[in-house]
């Protein structure tokens, strides 16, 4: 994550150092260049508050959930995910599971990834896209009263001073970082599919699961951050569709789920890569541990229960009962390896990333203290 145009110019202005740190300062300074600004230049123009307009800027949910939050929440993400990433793609050395012979094919696929996330092109194109979504959305959603940022005159929409430091800024800086993120999650899995074709070194019985490379199910955990920031800019913007557009809340029903199922495909496909292997793995793994098995307890019953034990040697005190419980609990693990490697409980807290920034919206529709109800008898 600590590359392309916008890393290079910190680093070129003395920034590189620390770089965390100094992310996290630029994230909580952000609001100083979108909300701000907004809010004052919609005071000046008297739609800030009031009664002048339909929605005014204090009154705009999307304007807290949208500058307030989720832009510094989208950049500040760099800090938590990036590390962990490179630790995730690391670890295919560190565990052995890519081998030496595998080495030159592994550094490949990394500076390729590198070489893509640092292109100035790819940066600009997500730029450009930014403006021209920005541009869309404003006239797709024409308004038909006036509001903090548009103002209607002669039955046409024309922007207030915020409307255009919004549509100018703002906003593409939002689709900016969204788009920002989305490439850099495609990166990732372009990287992922390429060591997918390396000879990996995975093992049917090993404890994660996986085969050896649950790490990578753990790594894709980390992505809930960036759904629960994109949930949060988007929570607003619904809220604004309840509350002045009286639209209802079971009307996004199936809009909040497809969003849902979306995420975790967006967030969960990369991880296929592997189940070609791991499915091979899975059914060569049961046909050899049950040639073994078959030997093993085979041999078991010859000896102790047909009452044929060599010098009549006692049961108590043997090795044979553990070798079998062993045996089985190795034949066991296969049947319940996963030919994603994920942990099941995965797919469920990227949805609850998804869903927990939403659920202020049920205040909308349900006092307090039913919503708290039911949120108990959910947990409960």
């Amino acid at each position: 994550m600590e590359g392309g145009p916008l890393y290079r110019i910190q680093k070129a202005v003395g920034l590189g150092r620390e770089r965390a740190r100094i992310t996290i300062k630029i994230a909580t300074y952000l609001p100083l260049l979108t909300w701000v600004p907004l809010l004052v230049l919609s005071a000046i123009q008297g739609t800030a508050w009031g009664s002048s307009v339909r929605m005014t800027f204090l009154g705009d949910f999307g304007a807290y959930t949208r500058f307030l939050l989720a832009i510094p929440l989208l950049l500040a993400a760099e800090t938590v995910v990036g590390p962990l990433i490179a630790d995730a793609a690391e670890h295919f050395i560190i565990s052995g599971v890519v081998g030496p012979k595998d080495y030159r094919a592994f550094d490949s696929a990394v500076e390729k990834a590198l070489r893509l996330r640092d292109s100035v092109l790819a940066e600009l194109i997500m730029l450009i896209a930014g403006y021209c979504l920005s541009v869309t959305g404003f006239k797709e959603t024409a308004v038909e009263a006036p509001t903090w940022f548009a103002a209607r005159t002669a039955g046409d929409a024309s922007m207030t001073l915020a409307g255009w430091w919004l549509i100018v800024f703002c906003i593409p800086l939002f689709q900016f970082l969204i788009l920002r993120w989305l490439w850099r999650t495609f990166l990732w899995f372009q990287f992922l599919h390429r060591v997918s074709k390396l000879d990996l070194n995975l093992y049917p019985t090993h404890p994660d699961e996986s085969g050896g490379i649950g790490f990578v199910g753990h790594a894709q955990r980390l992505f809930s951050i960036l759904l629960f920031s994109y949930s949060i800019g988007a929570v607003g913007v619904l809220a604004n569709e309840i509350v002045y557009d009286k639209i209802p809340l079971k009307n996004f029903a199936a809009v909040i789920a497809a969003y849902v199922i979306i995420a975790l495909i967006v967030i969960l496909a990369p991880l296929m890569v592997f189940s070609g292997k791991l499915i091979k793995l899975k059914r060569i793994g049961l046909e050899e541990y049950g040639k073994l098995g078959t030997s093993y307890t085979g041999s078991f019953h010859r000896k102790w229960i047909n009452n044929d034990p060599p010098n009549n040697d006692p049961l108590l005190g043997t090795s044979d009962i553990q070798s079998l419980a062993d045996l089985g609990n190795s034949y066991a693990m296969i049947v319940h390896m996963n030919v994603l490697p994920v942990n099941p409980r995965t797919p469920i807290q990227l949805a609850a990333a998804s869903l927990i920034p939403l659920l202020p919206l049920l205040f909308t529709v349900m006092p307090p203290q039913d919503v708290l109800k039911l949120l108990f008898k959910v947990v409960a």
